[in-house]
């Protein structure tokens, strides 16, 4: 059970297709940074993979509101997810 965590934009960068290229069943996905723009695309409706998690400050940051397919997390609740998968991947690519 992999912790992928997205950092990048998906309209800049290729982290979130080949963390999806690589997200097996079991696994998980949070959006932090700019990875939350991923909510105003692909992850706006029902995502590819389940379950998702974006850095609710991050979002807000950015004026972005999180669809209800998306679970919002604040710091203790990254920390627990890092602490109930492993391993922990980032993507930053």
């Amino acid at each position: 059970m992999s912790l992928h965590i997205v950092s990048k934009s998906p309209f800049s960068s290729t982290a979130l297709s080949d963390c999806l290229d690589a997200f097996a069943e079991g696994d998980a996905l949070l959006l932090i940074e700019d990875g939350v723009y991923a909510l105003s695309g692909r992850m706006s409706e029902r995502p590819a993979v389940q379950p998702v998690y974006c850095l609710a400050a991050d979002a807000a940051a950015r004026g972005l509101q999180i669809p209800d397919s998306v679970t919002a997390v604040d710091d203790a609740g990254w920390v627990a997810l890092c602490a109930e998968h492993n391993p922990v991947v980032s993507w930053f690519k």
